[in-house]
């Protein structure tokens, strides 16, 4: 009876020791496949910005801030493309009809630890722009239990104010937070210092209208925010997990369409990195704001174009 439990005892810790060195092999893997993509990242980034003007076409003031605006010049696919960059005439508005405004850095950059964790293994927030220029996103910050939510069917009726919105345009606003605000010594009053837009290749207008109509689905639906990541859950969504599903419904066909999506990602988890890295986006614009200056750089516009 001795010999037994000593080789049941035996087997449990072999059993053990052999998924602690499958975690840590893991953990190991996603971190350098973490780093390799921000690494990538960087350089796609470092690529557009050098290709501008050193100068700027355009400069203006608001609220107290400069907006420096440098033009990059159009190469390859970029030429087909005949939309510019801003909504509107005066370049406070960024982005088209299904365009997608990005950034790396987490709402979070006075939480040690969890800001780093957000900021480079997911990113920090994703929206898809709609055709009057309001955003679509999935926000996982409001006044729900996120254990409830977590808990929560995807496909009932809920009252939990955790879910897919429609805003404004936020991203260029200078009053976007208040000096109260946790992340204001951080971010100053821009929603993040360093953001930037995408724009998905060879869509059509049909393409590019589905893809919002499938978020405004979403919005109207009030889909809950997925606290899950790692999980292929339905019908939840996190930010940059609804802009890949929303082009995979115009992207990709129905019999191969999937929880992790087919477009816009890795297959597996999309992060912002995969966003700005995927073979179907490129960067349309790029933005830093530092000492109350606003860096703007973006494609060059297009006389004419819409």
């Amino acid at each position: 009876m001795t010999l037994f439990f000593s080789k049941i005892k035996k087997s449990i810790l072999r059993y053990i020791k052999t998924s602690a060195l499958i975690v840590i092999t893991g953990l190991i893997y996603s971190f350098g496949g973490v780093i390799r993509l921000d690494i990538e990242a960087t350089q796609n980034i470092h690529t557009f910005t050098s290709r501008a003007e050193t100068t700027p076409e355009h400069t203006q003031i608001i609220n107290g801030y400069t907006f420096n605006y440098f033009p990059v010049s159009r190469e390859t696919f970029e030429l087909d493309d005949q939309r510019n960059v801003f909504f509107d005439e005066n370049k406070t508005k960024l982005g088209q009809t299904g365009d997608i405004i990005v950034t790396q850095q987490s709402p979070f950059p006075n939480v040690p630890g969890i800001h780093e964790w957000i900021t480079y293994y997911f990113g920090g927030h994703a929206s898809l722009v709609n055709e009057d220029n309001k955003l679509y996103e999935a926000t996982g910050i409001g006044s729900a239990n996120i254990f409830e939510v977590m808990l929560f069917p995807g496909n009932k009726e809920h009252d939990f104010d955790i879910s897919v919105t429609q805003s404004n345009n936020y991203w260029l606003n200078t009053n976007r937070r208040t000096e109260s605000s946790p992340a204001y010594p951080y971010y100053g009053s821009f929603n993040r210092n360093e953001f930037l837009s995408l724009r998905v290749k060879n869509m059509t207008n049909t393409q590019r209208a589905g893809a919002v109509e499938y978020a405004r689905t979403l919005y109207e639906e009030k889909a809950l925010y997925n606290y899950t990541f790692f999980l292929d859950v339905e019908y939840k969504y996190y930010c940059t997990d609804m802009i890949s599903r929303a082009y995979q419904d115009v992207m990709v066909p129905t019999h191969r369409q999937r929880g992790y999506a087919q477009a816009l990602n890795d297959r597996f988890i999309t992060s912002v990195n995969d966003l700005i890295n995927a073979e179907e986006t490129y960067i349309t614009s790029y933005i830093k704001i530092e000492n109350n200056v606003v860096s703007i750089y973006h494609l060059e516009d297009i006389e004419g174009g819409s």
